[in-house]
């Protein structure tokens, strides 16, 4: 009884070893080793996408052909505008009679700069200092008007005039009336904004044997502190007491300066000449109206 029982104990416990087995084996083949969450399969799906989409854009840029980068150079017409300031925040000082004088806006512009060695001037004009302008020798000191008009230029040598060459203003040169030369709307926009330039500003189509061919007129600033301009320093005859005689006269030329002066300057000048015989430490008058 026992021995039997002892077997069919074992047989029933190999039974049920094989029958859990069994159903061990068949769950194996029936579940999927693995299961994938939501979140991997989309993120394994934008990898492949992405993927993809690179695949595509490198395959695109390969099948085209390849230039080389070329440097964007401005044209001339933007370079100009660039390197031009603009007009609202444009500024200039220069220096002026009555002190440092500021220009905005448009008239920053316009002001020229003038080199006085062009017309055979000199850089600065000393005062009780003889100097030499044109070939000829001159002094700049205290006019024989005294206070009034300030200074004035004086010969140092005779300069001698025949009676023909005065009566057809081709007496001896002098020297020029230089300065730099402006249009007149931009000389009058100069004005706007400093009026005290007008003194020594000289027109120069007006003159007798212009012929008038700038339609807009022209302006010489003639003022000495900014264009060196020696002929400025001579007084004008109006007014004098006693009254004094002219000696020379400003005239207009067309053409540029005889040479050497000014072949680079403007294609037209202004020349003082003497209309009568001066003598050494004389005074060089003219007629002129102030403005």
């Amino acid at each position: 009884m026992s021995s039997s029982s002892v077997i069919s104990n074992s047989d029933s416990s190999s039974s049920n070893e094989g029958t859990s087995a069994h159903t061990q084996a068949e769950g194996s083949r029936m579940t999927p080793p693995y299961v994938l969450s939501q979140g991997v399969l989309a993120a394994i799906g934008n990898a492949l996408s992405q993927a993809f989409a690179v695949g595509i854009g490198t395959f695109h840029e390969a099948s085209k052909p390849h230039h080389e980068a070329r440097p964007c150079v401005p044209s001339v017409r933007q370079q100009s505008k660039a390197q031009r300031p603009s007009e609202g925040h444009a500024r200039t000082i220069v220096e002026g009679r009555w002190g440092m004088c500021e220009f905005t806006a448009k008239c920053a512009n316009i002001i020229q700069s003038w080199n006085p060695a062009i017309l055979g001037l000199l850089d600065s004009l000393p005062y009780d200092e003889e100097v030499v302008v044109w070939g000829r020798r001159w002094i700049v000191k205290t006019s024989t008007l005294r206070e009034r008009h300030g200074y004035g230029v004086y010969a140092c040598e005779d300069i001698i005039v025949e009676d023909s060459a005065s009566c057809c203003r081709e007496g001896p040169t002098l020297f020029p009336y230089g300065g730099p030369i402006y249009k007149r709307r931009h000389w009058n926009r100069i004005l706007t904004q400093h009026p005290e330039w007008k003194t020594f500003a000289l027109e120069m189509d007006i003159f007798a044997g212009s012929t008038r061919r700038h339609s807009h007129g022209r302006v010489i600033d003639g003022d000495p502190i900014r264009s060196r301009n020696i002929a400025s320093f001579m007084n004008s005859t109006v007014g004098t007491q006693p009254k004094r005689r002219a000696n020379c006269e400003r005239v207009f030329v067309e053409g540029p300066p005889p040479t050497p002066y000014g072949q680079t300057y403007h294609e037209d000048h202004c020349l003082v000449i003497a209309t009568r015989t001066i003598r050494s430490r004389d005074e060089l008058f003219t007629h002129y109206e102030w403005n």
